[in-house]
């Protein structure tokens, strides 16, 4: 009951946002309604009364800060969503993503054929043990296989959550070993098991986790250099604009541009996934600077050219 709720709430905000200009209550039944919505048919198939409006809009005020304003448009009233009002909320732009998009994969199941989707990270069914943790500040056991272990086996380890982070479709655990400071970064498809405890940790309480991974791109941290600093990279041909609309990173900006390429820049600490992710443009994306980074890159496409020859 809970879970269909919340559907509906999100169905609710998605539904008005999109509309742009407000929808009456008409509007919003018809689309409610709609023989393709199969959240409607979850919940009886009803429509919605403007009590149950009423109820629904405090709901998603109190749950997710937002408010379903109410405006008069001749004798009819609309009801708005405001375009600033999600804010930079992830987590809501996830929930309203993913719901738009599950009705959309039910809808479509017949045509299964022509919607061609990845496959969902195997790490997903460890996640509502590790966001109870989250929430109640409790140690987990995890049975973990490191890629960098040479051997097959699973080590046993206690580790107190900090956060969750999702790069590239995987799911990663930010985490302390339990009675220390050393921190840990755990994928979760390489998790055997996840068990929650009964012991309780202290939550680092000046700790936050967007700070943390605020320097660097991706999820490692195995860089050259701790400290970051100023990185140039020149796009050519198409990238430039698939970078404006797609930042790597929340420090870039455009420091130059030409007919030819644009310059974009960075600070931050260029670790591996963000070596990665410039080898992956190949020629349309050049280190301009910084020289040590440049180097690094030259050193690796040198050793992968020998492969060639």
């Amino acid at each position: 009951m809970v879970a269909l709720l919340l559907k509906r709430y999100l169905w609710l905000i998605d539904t008005l946002r999109r509309s742009g200009r407000g929808l009456t209550l008409a509007e919003i039944n018809a689309r409610w309604t709609d023989d393709g919505n199969m959240l409607c048919k979850d919940c009886g198939g009803s429509e919605i009364d403007r009590r149950t409006l009423y109820n629904h809009r405090n709901a998603i005020a109190d749950l997710f800060g937002i408010e379903i304003k109410v405006v008069k448009a001749g004798q009819y009233s609309r009801y708005v969503v405001e375009p600033d009002a999600f804010g930079n909320n992830k987590i809501l732009d996830w929930l309203l993503n993913a719901a738009a998009t599950e009705n959309l994969i039910v809808q479509s199941y017949g045509m299964s054929d022509k919607i061609l989707l990845e496959s969902v990270d195997s790490g997903a069914v460890h996640l509502q043990t590790i966001t109870e943790s989250l929430k109640s500040d409790l140690l987990i056991e995890v049975d973990y296989q490191s890629f960098h272990l040479h051997s097959s086996a699973y080590n046993s380890l206690k580790v107190e959550p900090l956060a969750l982070k999702m790069f590239k479709r995987r799911w990663y655990l930010l985490c302390r070993k339990s009675g220390t400071n050393d921190m840990r970064l755990l994928a979760l498809d390489r998790m055997s098991d996840c068990r929650i405890t009964d012991k309780r940790f202290v939550y680092p309480p000046d700790f936050k986790p967007d700070e943390y991974f605020g320097n660097y791109f991706g999820v490692s941290m195995d860089g050259y250099t701790n400290t970051p600093c100023k990185v140039i990279l020149r796009a050519f041909y198409e990238l430039p604009r698939y970078l404006e609309s797609q930042p790597l990173h929340h420090t870039q900006e455009i420091v130059r541009h030409t007919t030819e390429y644009t310059e974009f820049g960075y600070y931050l600490i260029p670790a591996f996934d963000f070596v990665q992710e410039i080898l992956l443009h190949g020629d349309q994306l050049e280190v301009v600077e910084h020289q040590s980074l440049r180097q690094r890159i030259a050193k690796i496409l040198k050793k992968s050219q020998a492969f060639y020859e």
